[in-house]
């Protein structure tokens, strides 16, 4: 179980990084970013981000939204 102040850690480090909250955080050996995976629109078939050019021309019947997961690395 991560407690508030290891949350708060987790998030500070990632914003120092240019990441926004912690989504997920592990108790590891030291500070570090494992995953990110950034915001935005995707296809459903291919997974690519997609502009909005892309979604004003063909609609939302093909797109999601991808929110934003970074996993952090803090030490116990």
């Amino acid at each position: 179980m991560i407690t508030e102040l290891q949350q708060r850690a987790a998030n500070s480090f990632a914003r120092k990084n240019g990441y926004g909250v912690a989504t997920t955080v592990i108790v590891g050996a030291e500070f570090k970013i494992l995953d990110r995976v950034k915001y935005g629109y995707r296809k459903i078939t291919t997974g690519e981000y997609v502009p909005t050019a892309y979604r004003n021309k063909f609609g939302w019947k093909n797109t999601y939204y991808q929110e934003a997961q970074t996993v952090v690395e803090i030490p116990a």
